[in-house]
């Protein structure tokens, strides 16, 4: 989480300028950003001068977003390269990031049904099957022409090719994942409920990919019933203890939560609108139902391609579910933290490249806070340079005495001080937030430290 230079070459790999002094300038940016993710351009890099250097390195015709997207998935897949783990987790999801009634934003279009300017965000992040998040697969933005279509009818619209649909960013997404990663690292698709449609399911199934979604659709299985029946009215083949992440929107602190298990072997069939040849008639998936013990509350229908023979195995593709939740929490670092939706760029362009540099730093700040929690005994080293630990814990804890050694754990929990938060023993480790304005304090720290020494 260094701000330091050497350290975002690691996470750019081999990205390529045609002049050095834009590669120059180009980390000089990232640097400043990320030491204040939540200001503007021109408050985060300091000065007159280095504001409009950065403003015309965004103007500069030969920056290629798609190509600083590809170096930040190489940069992934090697991440991916180190770990140690039997699943890797493409978690996939939308979120929309809206400017309001700014008009003047050229080529900003909408992105939903009323006059709101803005557009959506797909993204495809990298996560262990421990749910330590690791970096960004792909992004891909759009926005609406026009807050709506009425030129057709509901059933009209459903029935139009995926193609034409929003909702083949899950496809294109899915095949993208396959084309960056190599063949022989084991990669689960993980959606929530919008990857529910079955072009989808039909498009894994011909790149021989692993899914696992979250249905919200009561499809028809074998012998005319429903799937969710089905399930419901299927022995409990087991229960687990699933850890939920914390629900800010609801109020809702992150909480351990018995879990019963049902699974079922299906036969889900291509609907009846759907004419395209393409598409397989049938196919063969585990659907598991997941339900809290004992009482009406938290309830998921999972549907996958993953063969389960074990309770253990289903337990372990629940567990991969439940950190598809890490994604949200990088859509709120980005928009909260980052906050992007009042970035004042004028231009689409340059606010879907910069909403890809800041999902780095968000990205960055989702590792750190969840390797802290999944690894904290590991040295902090791992994470900060000597300078940056030691002014952290002396002014954290108000005191000159540097210990001999200092776990990420330690400096987790001293970023949450820096951050604001409380300390009580029943907080727990520090959330996204208070992470995020530690560092934030840190950088200001480090920054001024030179001046009065």
């Amino acid at each position: 989480m260094t701000a330091e230079y050497k350290n975002w070459q690691e996470e750019f790999v081999d990205i390529n300028f045609t002049d050095q002094r834009l590669k120059s300038r180009f980390f000089k940016i990232i640097d400043a950003f990320a030491a204040s993710p939540g200001k503007s351009t021109w408050a985060a890099t300091g000065s007159r001068s280095s504001a409009k250097a950065a403003y015309r390195f965004f103007s500069n015709s030969e920056i290629s977003k798609d190509e600083l997207l590809d170096s930040i998935s190489r940069a992934t897949v090697e991440k991916i390269k180190c770990a140690d783990a039997e699943w890797i987790l493409a978690v996939q999801d939308t979120t929309a990031v809206g400017f309001g009634d700014r008009k003047a934003i050229q080529g900003m279009g909408y992105y939903c049904s009323t006059e709101q300017r803005g557009m959506r965000v797909h993204f495809c992040i990298a996560v262990t099957d421990q749910g330590i998040p690791l970096g960004i697969i792909y992004q891909e933005t759009n926005t609406r022409e026009k807050p709506k279509d009425d030129s057709q009818t509901k059933e009209q619209k459903r029935s139009r090719p995926i193609e034409e649909k929003e909702n083949f960013r899950w496809l294109d997404s899915m095949r993208e994942t396959l084309l960056r990663m190599p063949a022989d690292i084991p990669i689960l698709t993980v959606c929530d409920r919008e990857g529910d449609f079955y072009e989808f399911f039909s498009e894994a199934a011909d790149l021989k990919a692993n899914f696992l979604i979250r249905i919200v659709q009561n499809r028809m299985v074998d012998d005319g019933k429903k799937i969710f029946h089905e399930l419901r009215s299927s022995p409990v083949a087991g229960s687990m203890v699933v850890r939920m992440s914390r629900n800010p929107k609801e109020h809702i602190p992150s909480r351990n939560i018995k879990m019963d298990y049902h699974c079922k072997k299906v036969t889900i069939y291509r609907p009846e609108r759907r004419k395209e040849k393409h598409l397989r008639e049938k196919l063969e998936l585990t659907a598991i139902y997941v339900h809290e013990s004992g009482k009406k509350g938290t309830e998921w229908f999972l549907l996958t391609t993953v063969t389960v023979k074990s309770e253990k195995e289903i337990e372990k593709l629940v567990q991969c579910y439940a950190h598809r939740w890490k994604i949200e929490r990088f859509h709120f670092i980005l928009k909260s933290g980052c906050k992007i939706e009042k970035n004042q760029a004028r231009e689409y362009g340059r606010l879907s490249f910069l909403t890809l540099l800041y999902s780095v730093i968000a990205m960055q700040i989702l590792n750190l806070t969840y390797l802290g929690k999944i690894c904290p005994e590991i040295s902090s080293g791992i994470v900060f340079v000597e300078e940056e630990w030691k002014v952290l814990c002396c002014c954290a804890r108000k005191s000159k005495e540097i210990p001999e050694s200092y776990s990420l754990k330690e400096a987790i929990y001293d970023l949450g001080v820096l951050g604001g938060t409380k300390g009580a023993p029943s907080d727990g480790m520090p959330g996204v937030r208070s992470i995020w304005q530690g560092l934030d304090v840190l950088y200001s720290l480090l920054a001024y430290r030179n001046y009065l020494v």
